[in-house]
């Protein structure tokens, strides 16, 4: 039980209801506010202690003393994530404008419907990321390569997380629709390297949208 009150304190001290410096309410009060009983408000006071979030000055209470044990786990978590999106970029990097260049030389006309279909269709509002992913794939099925249609497949969660940033706005689907239509002209005309070029410069604005606010 105290783990729950552990939690929701180190919460409130997060979203900055609490501060370094302040005071926390008496055992009784912060008992009734969690609705649990004093000993668990004890423990929680002392796991609160061993992180160095706060400290009990006899006579006077129970002080907030620091957060970073709070914030640093955070900033682990923020670098991992940019570390993570900077693989799956340097992953779709590598491929994907090969497997433009081979959808170019491959696709059948019954492909090239395919993709075109999906560019026609509109993008659901809730994940417009979804239509971008299916194109994707469809291009890497025209490549003639089935492997490099299940790497995509395989790592369509992955992929997912390059996706929702850079197409959260009206504006961003526009331009990222505009790149689809260059790609698809390219592999249609059956010309490999501008295929590989036009996707060289999407997956390079998805970069810079992804880490634009770096």
């Amino acid at each position: 039980m105290y783990e729950q009150v552990v939690l929701r304190i180190q919460e409130m001290l997060h979203t900055g209801t609490i501060n370094v410096g302040d005071k926390l309410p008496p055992e009784r009060d912060l008992a009734a506010t969690f609705q649990v009983s004093r000993s668990s408000i004890r423990e929680a006071i002392r796991s609160l202690q061993e992180k160095g979030i706060v400290e009990s000055r006899r006579g006077n209470g129970t002080f907030v003393v620091s957060t970073t044990s709070i914030i640093e786990p955070l900033a682990e978590a923020v670098t991992e994530q940019r570390i993570y999106l900077l693989q799956i970029m340097e992953f779709r990097q590598a491929i994907e404008p090969a497997i433009a260049g081979l959808a170019a030389r491959n696709a059948t006309p019954e492909q090239l419907e395919a993709i075109a279909a999906i560019m026609k269709e509109k993008a659901p509002e809730d994940k417009p990321w979804e239509k971008d992913i299916r194109f994707h794939c469809a291009i890497a099925k025209a490549s003639g390569n089935p492997l490099f249609e299940q790497a995509l497949v395989n790592a369509k969660a992955a992929l997912e997380e390059t996706r929702q940033e850079p197409l959260q706005s009206p504006e961003r689907r526009e331009q990222s629709c505009s790149m689809h239509k260059e790609i698809y002209n390219a592999i249609a005309a059956g010309n490999e390297a501008l295929a590989e070029r036009c996707m060289h410069k999407h997956l390079k604005l998805v970069h810079s949208m992804l880490f634009s606010t770096e």
